[in-house]
């Protein structure tokens, strides 16, 4: 009874030795991460509906940081906000800006064609998605 719990003992030493020296493998020899890892658009329709696209291969986890690295890549891409309770209030892009008060107008974000859910600071980047950036007036 003796010499099988030693067996057992042992047994699990080695297993565990097995385990930690492949974990210690997979560790050291994993692919690096690519830089750029999602491929995306960003577009930009103003008042007067004409419309300028944006690619960008970016490893940003939310919108406003993948238009950060747009707007600092010198390709003509800009905007400003303000933050507010709910996050960002995107009122320039491109240099247009919209004042609700004034004139009803507002910048609204379509993501994939659908009504944006979240703003640019919550909105969540993935591969293949399409971000549009739309001059909207109260009807």
């Amino acid at each position: 009874m003796k010499n099988q719990k030693k067996t057992i003992l042992i047994a699990v030493c080695i297993l565990a030795a097995l385990i930690a020296v492949f974990a210690i493998i997979y560790v050291v020899k994993k692919p690096a991460a690519k830089a750029g890892q999602k491929d995306i658009k960003i577009e930009v329709t103003g008042s007067a509906g004409d419309t300028s696209e944006y690619e960008l291969i970016t490893d940003a986890e939310f919108l406003k940081q993948a238009m950060d690295e747009l707007e600092t890549s010198n390709v003509g891409f800009s905007y400003e906000g303000s933050d507010g309770d709910y996050g960002i209030m995107v009122e320039v892009v491109n240099g247009e800006s919209t004042v609700y008060e004034k004139d009803g107008a507002y910048w609204t974000l379509y993501v994939n064609g659908e009504y944006g859910q979240y703003g640019a600071d919550a909105q969540p980047v993935t591969d293949g998605d399409e971000y549009l950036w739309k001059y909207e007036t109260v009807q």
